[in-house]
């Protein structure tokens, strides 16, 4: 006798329901098809436990499909005949099976049907509207889609998924390419009875570790900007979403499922960062997750698609009027509006421009995607000249909201207040989003430029949350703002806040009194920062607190970490002895260094442009580029690089300036380094000022090497504090070295103990917030 074999089904009512049915049939023998289908057909007519009696292919389709059974009464009567062939009680039994199938039955599935999208609430962006398009009736609110190469990919993918593999496919390129769009046209190639479920509410992050476990078959999940899910305040959760995500793709339970995603090149990138042999791998779960997995949306359209688009722009006047407006093929950006958002940005009123440049720097500084009216309003206050500000209108700060917020031809403005649906948490005040385009523009062209004081004392008054903004404060070196948000969020009962407030303190040297941060975080249940605490009491030689602090890591969930832990420090003090918790000797784990892959999905013509590059054919791939429509920088530096290797030393200057000049900052500290290593010191500092002031935070540091080498030391520690200003964690240690060379070695420590104050001095002693400082 062929035994049937158990239902794969994903983790709910349904698994208990088919466990149940699974579980009684083996309890009963397992008897055949045929004595189930006769115990059922010679039931007693009186018998309330037995009020059907499916035929004997129902009977195998009700134990062996991972399906829920058309009929009730077909499954209580089978379990109910089962059990009593197991020789148990047939009432409880049924009884259960009954109410497991009710479950089954009301249970919602996550997500939506295909079929009732929206792409607007997919945060598909709306295309600019032009008054031809407003005289023709029944015009879309996308308009006419142009499949591109990377479309074809994509719709390779789906038809995977559609045929029962589970798959994801992460699209990577610059705001308004079209990779959300891509994703919405791929998805309606699925057959119908597939969901979708896009996880926002109440945050991203939260609502996809919350509900990734009950995600069925059959089901895209929908990340759009996925860095708001793996790229988080908080490391620890990214990894978590990451490593739900690979535990989904390889539960056969639950497959098909297909996972989209998009995310911009710069979080693409240091999600994808290898790291140093020995050293810490914080995002090894996302960089598992997307490794093979993405596929590149070029900025512009090329010669195919342009050819494409002329075809079907006779009937969509959206088209026409982009194809006519838009620079080199950049056509997605066009019909997402902008080149106008642009243009209305750099023509707003003082005003209004302050309002999206306080913006703009909250969120290349970490803040939420939601601005608060109250904190823009306060942080905007440091954009204004003195003129500009003494001519500002009584309702100035109106003004700039209704101009930074009105529509751009239909679509988005640079500032769009956020509505809190039905169900969610009501703010305190009205919360404002920044086009995605102007923040990708910010943070491109604003990088190097020094955050005004008035953003961080809006962020301290307005007890913004110390995860978002505190650590780019650290970067920049002002441990004072940096502690003091993280210690206002602790104070409201954050653990990990706590555990922050405490890094910034260890940071800088000041040991103990990071010791209490991080033993309050672990009263709050924080197991990282119990093994911080542990680590901390062993540097003081306190032995016993020190296992205690790594015993209580263990208790918390972190055992191998804490336990390895405590064996070197045993090693360490040969007068300890092991304790029975920390269990035998650790072996040593092999070293783990991960190997950089390239994506399959890359761009199709790169290995033609390769080649001519490669053989120094460096004007036919300039061509080749500028007929395919290829973004132009990296072309200037593959050729620049090209000429280098055949000893053209001048002609890589001049290819290194092209890309300059088209846009790359990265470019300018590659001359320097040229320049410099032919001796022109003078000319190199030059380039390496350009660089800094395009947008390259390498440079800055460059020119502060330089003027140290020059013996310009003030210059030097100038240079290294603007470099501070940007985010770079490691300029702070070079000024105080440069300080030092100075002999001013009490500054240098106080730098490292205290950071730079908002105006740019070197802080004096400081201590936790207090309402001293709120006012």
């Amino acid at each position: 006798m062929r035994v049937i074999p158990r239902p794969v089904v994903p983790a709910g009512p349904l698994r208990d329901l088919k466990d149940l049915l699974y579980e009684s049939y083996l309890a009963a023998g397992p008897p055949t098809l045929d004595e189930m289908a006769a115990a059922l057909g010679d039931a007693d007519a009186e018998d309330d436990m037995v009020k059907a009696a499916p035929s004997r292919d129902t009977i195998q389709r009700i134990i062996k499909q991972p399906v829920l059974p058309a009929r009730q009464g077909d499954v209580v009567s089978l379990v109910a005949v089962l059990t009593r062939m197991a020789g148990g009680e047939a009432e409880p039994a049924a009884q259960r099976a009954a109410s497991l199938w009710l479950d089954a039955r009301l249970e919602r599935p996550l997500g939506l049907s295909i079929g009732g999208l929206d792409p607007i609430d997919l945060e598909v962006h709306r295309a600019i509207e032009v008054e031809e398009s407003q005289r023709l009736p029944g015009v879309p609110d996308l308009p006419t889609y142009v499949a591109r190469p990377h479309d074809w990919v994509l719709g390779e993918v789906v038809h995977k998924a559609a045929q029962g593999e589970s798959q994801l496919v992460m699209l990577v390129g610059g705001s308004s390419t079209g990779k959300t769009r891509a994703c919405w046209e791929a998805v309606q190639l699925l057959p119908e009875d597939w969901r979708l479920w896009h996880p926002i509410d109440p945050e991203r992050p939260g609502a996809a570790l919350a509900d990734l476990p009950q995600v069925g078959s059959r089901t895209v999940v929908w990340l759009n900007e996925s860095h708001h899910y793996l790229f988080t305040a908080d490391q620890a959760v990214g990894e978590q979403v990451a490593a739900g995500l690979r535990a989904l793709l390889r539960d056969q339970a639950r497959a098909p499922v297909l996972v989209l995603g998009t995310i911009w090149p710069e979080y693409r990138n240091s999600l994808m960062v290898e790291p140093k042999p020995g050293g810490p791998d914080p995002h090894a779960q996302a960089r598992a997750l997307l490794t093979g997995r993405e596929l590149t949306v070029p900025a512009a359209f090329d010669e195919t698609a342009m050819l494409d688009l002329s075809k079907k722009a006779r009937r969509d006047p959206r088209l026409a009027y982009a194809r006519d407006r838009a620079e080199q093929g950049h056509i997605t950006q066009y019909l997402a509006g902008a080149p106008e958002l642009l243009s209305r940005f750099e023509a707003a009123p003082p005003g209004a421009k302050a309002v999206v440049l306080a913006a703009m720097d909250a969120r290349r500084a970490g803040h939420g995607l939601d601005l608060p009216h109250s904190f823009l309003g306060e942080a905007c206050e440091g954009y204004f000249s003195d003129q500009e500000w003494d001519l500002l209108a009584e309702n100035w700060l109106e003004e700039a909201f209704a101009y930074a917020t009105r529509p751009v031809r239909g679509a988005r403005g640079m500032l769009t207040r956020r509505r809190p649906r039905r169900g969610e948490p009501s703010s305190e005040g009205p919360l404002y989003r920044l086009a995605d385009y102007l923040e990708q523009q910010g943070r491109q062209t604003r990088r190097t430029q020094r955050i005004p004081p008035s953003v961080w004392e809006s962020a301290l008054r307005h007890r913004v949350s110390g995860r978002t903004l505190a650590p780019f404060a650290r970067s920049c070196g002002l441990l004072r703002v940096a502690f003091h948000l993280e210690s206002q969020a602790a104070a409201s009962g954050l653990g990990e806040s706590a555990r922050r407030a405490g890094d910034v303190l260890r940071k800088a040297g000041r040991l103990k009194e990071a010791l209490p941060w991080y033993q309050k975080a672990a009263d709050a249940g924080d197991a990282e920062s119990a093994l911080r605490a542990g680590q901390l009491l062993w540097q003081q030689e306190r032995w016993g607190p020190a296992l205690d602090s790594f015993r209580w890591a263990a208790d918390m969930g972190l055992a191998d970490l804490a336990k390895q832990r405590a064996w070197a420090m045993v090693h360490y003090a040969p007068h300890l002895r092991p304790q029975a918790w920390m269990g035998p000797q650790p072996e040593a784990g092999p070293s783990l260094s991960g190997t950089s892959t390239r994506s399959a999905l890359r761009n199709p013509h790169a290995e033609e442009l390769d080649n001519l590059l490669a053989q120094g054919q460096t004007e036919a791939a300039l061509t080749l580029a500028r007929t395919l429509g290829v973004d132009l920088p990296p072309i200037f530096r593959r050729g620049a690089a090209s000429l280098i290797k055949q000893g053209f030393i001048d002609e890589a200057i001049k290819w290194y300036a092209l890309a300059f000049d088209a846009g790359d900052a990265g470019a300018a500290w590659r001359v320097g380094r040229l320049l410099r290593e032919q001796g022109h010191d003078d000319e190199a500092i030059e380039w390496y000022q350009r660089g800094a002031y395009a947008g390259d935070r390498t440079a800055l540091q460059r020119v502060a090497y330089l003027m140290r080498e020059r013996g310009r030391l003030d210059e030097a520690v100038e240079w290294a504090r603007k470099s501070a200003d940007t985010g770079d964690e490691h300029a702070i240690r070079l000024a105080a070295d440069l300080l030092r060379l100075q002999g001013k070695e009490h500054e240098a420590d106080r730098l490292l103990a205290y950071g730079w104050e908002l105006d740019g001095t070197i802080a004096d002693s400081w201590g936790p917030w207090s309402a001293e400082d709120e006012r």
